[in-house]
């Protein structure tokens, strides 16, 4: 993580918080990163995307057995040149799809590629002002909850997790006068709402979601979460319609159980990963909802 950090500061980047986004060329990941970019512009801060050459794909191109069928069907023997090639076309793809989403947002952006495995390659890069975006349906939940545990407890980071299916689209709407046209969803008015536990952490939590309800121009709701399990928080965000639901990571239990919120929740799901001071937002009248009231 220091290593990170050092990166991070000689690149220049240290002063404004980064919005980081594992790409690939996938319909699932356009979503997730036009998500990404209206975040990024909500809170002022660049987007970077990293494309990552998974080297258990190229060590499997190495294997003297392996082989691929097409989709015609024809057998071939797999071939690590062939496939790091592939990898180069598909990681260029993903640069032009972040620079053409990122200029419609009017957001610096950044693009990076590395080698590794993509979660964990993520996760290690990580910094305190970074918001990882991690698409949790595309690996196994276990996977999906080292990365969180490593972002948000060792680096200190957020993660923004998206599953397939969430409601990417009516997702932090309506977007910022900068960003009105093609990244505009036609579904406003989704509302942000953050898990409250009573703790000092989650008073923080809704402070922050608070403060990003009144940028986007939506509702803010808080849901006790007193007594309650995850799957009944996420079932009331499910109920309630919420564009985003915001957590402190370190009331999650094991973990499986940031994976298991995102899918369940229908909607992305921001993991806090350091306390928040004051956030300074609109002193409104604050709504408590609890669960089965």
């Amino acid at each position: 993580m220091a290593a990170a950090r050092k990166e991070t500061e000689e690149n220049g980047e240290a002063p404004q918080a980064r919005i980081v986004v594992g790409l690939d060329t996938s319909l699932v990941t356009r979503d997730a990163l036009a998500l990404a970019a209206r975040l990024a512009a909500s809170v002022d801060a660049r987007l970077k995307g990293i494309f990552v050459e998974d080297e258990n794909l190229l060590h499997l191109a190495d294997l003297p057995f392996a082989r691929e069928i097409s989709f015609s069907g024809e057998i071939r023997e797999l071939d690590a040149e062939r496939m790091l090639r592939a990898m180069k076309a598909q990681a260029e793809s993903a640069r032009r799809m972040l620079a053409r989403i990122a200029s419609e947002a009017k957001i610096d952006w950044s693009f990076d590629v590395r080698r590794g495995r993509p979660l964990t390659t993520l996760a290690e890069h990580a910094v305190e002002d970074d918001t990882l975006v991690i698409r949790s349906g595309a690996t196994g939940s276990r996977e999906v909850g080292r990365a969180v545990r490593a972002a948000t407890r060792e680096a200190r980071a957020d993660v923004l997790l998206v599953a397939r299916g969430a409601g990417l689209k009516g997702a932090l709407v309506p977007p910022p006068a900068s960003m009105r046209g093609a990244l505009q969803s036609p579904l406003p008015g989704r509302p942000v709402a953050a898990i409250d536990d009573g703790s000092s952490p989650g008073e923080a939590c809704c402070a922050f979601a608070e403060t990003l309800a009144a940028r986007i121009g939506a509702p803010f709701r808080r849901l006790g979460a007193r007594g309650l399990a995850p799957a009944d928080l996420a079932a009331a965000a499910r109920q309630g319609g919420v564009g985003i639901l915001v957590v402190d990571a370190a009331w999650l239990g094991d973990d499986e159980d940031a994976a298991r919120l995102s899918a369940a929740a229908g909607c992305p799901v921001l993991l806090l990963g350091k306390e928040r001071g004051s956030v300074e937002g609109p002193q409104k009248k604050r709504r408590l909802i609890h669960v089965g009231s």
